[in-house]
């Protein structure tokens, strides 16, 4: 009898709990006016009461399709089980990136989440690698790289490759696994009379600030993590309000986190490096890293190897990367104060998801148990 009360009992609570922050949150904590709308089977941004029209199309954008078929840029397609796009071979970027298995509403033909898109285009997101020296000529956004193939799948890696036609020769080796991590070997070869100075870089560009709005309960904007510690300090208009920021860590990584989305930039575990936050006056960010400057003598070749995550924040892939990377990418997800509590909690929801298979009555044995 008493174990029946207590059940009921149980019940009670947590049903004035969940109304009564309801009630709460919506009196006192009100959330922030909806980023995007549905329109067509399509979600699509809202325009925010602090921006004005002129803002919003003051920047002449090429259209998608015409710009991925553009000759004057040559692709390579990229396909795993998660991932569908291309690369771009002038300025070697990872600009053209849907995730074939998240959709952009409930609509039944609504189109696959597209995550990455090319400089020029609207709500261009872009990641890429490159050299930074003196003494040489390097690489730059207009270079047309020569690729080993034309298709990168996990099985199939390429090798994009660039003689600068003065002894040095550049390389960025690129894989793909069957989720969303992308391997960069970059290297350069001296085959001239005198030492070159390089120096290895990757970075993550958006023409904007995401649509989705960051709350007190969850990060959204600039994050990554340094010498250990994760950092949640910056938003898009801190970077606005305060200008750039400069972090020096061993290992760690840099990126941009959107609600459900994240693009990271993991450099050399074993290694130094300086990243930033940037922001630029037309309104565009940019996370990079720049790895530790090589001096490279004639003869000689200088090799760095880093990551880039462009994907959904799957708490398991989160989970399965940072293990096999040695650093902290699930902390990509702000699970707050209470980290310790809310992750054992969502584990032991989503196992009672894959056990009844409904979500409604997993949360409903939640709150009993």
């Amino acid at each position: 009898m008493n174990d029946h009360r207590n059940v009921l009992l149980a019940i009670a609570l947590s049903l004035i709990v969940l109304l009564g922050w309801g009630y709460v949150t919506q009196r006192w904590l009100p959330a922030n006016p909806p980023a995007t709308k549905v329109e067509n089977g399509r979600q699509v941004p809202v325009p925010q009461p602090q921006a004005s029209p002129a803002a919003q199309s003051a920047t002449a954008v090429r259209d998608l399709n015409a710009v991925l078929r553009d000759p004057a840029s040559p692709r390579i397609t990229v396909t795993t089980p998660l991932l569908a796009g291309s690369i771009n071979l002038k300025g070697a970027r990872i600009d053209d990136l849907v995730l074939t298995t998240h959709r952009e509403t409930i609509a039944a033909n609504s189109p696959p989440v597209r995550l990455l898109s090319p400089s020029g285009t609207p709500n261009a997101y872009f990641a890429g690698f490159g050299w930074s020296g003196e003494g040489t000529k390097l690489p730059g956004p207009d270079t047309i790289w020569t690729a080993s193939g034309n298709r990168l799948t996990p099985q199939t890696p390429v090798t994009l490759s660039w003689d600068n036609g003065q002894g040095q020769i550049f390389r960025i080796g690129l894989a793909v696994d069957d989720a969303y991590l992308f391997t960069a070997d970059q290297s350069v070869e001296n085959r001239g009379a005198a030492p070159v100075a390089a120096r290895a870089y990757g970075l993550v560009s958006r023409a904007s600030a995401s649509p989705d709005r960051g709350t007190w309960t969850m990060h959204v904007g600039p994050v990554g993590v340094f010498n250990g510690a994760a950092n949640y300090s910056w938003g898009y208009d801190d970077l606005k309000k305060n200008g750039d920021q400069h972090f020096s860590s061993t290992g760690g990584w840099i990126g941009f986190t959107d609600k459900y989305w994240l693009t990271a930039l993991v450099p050399d575990q074993r290694a130094g490096a300086d990243s930033s936050f940037r922001t630029s006056g037309s309104g565009g960010f940019q996370a990079d890293f720049a790895a530790g400057p090589s001096r490279v003598a004639p003869g000689q070749t200088a090799n760095i190897q880093s990551r880039f995550f462009a994907g959904a924040k799957e708490v398991k892939l989160l989970d399965r990367y940072s293990a096999e990377l040695g650093t902290p990418l699930e902390r990509a997800i702000d699970w707050g104060w209470f980290r310790w509590f809310m992750k054992p909690i969502f584990s032991l929801l989503m196992w009672l998801y894959d056990h009844i298979g409904n979500f409604g009555v997993a949360i409903i044995c939640l709150t009993i148990i």
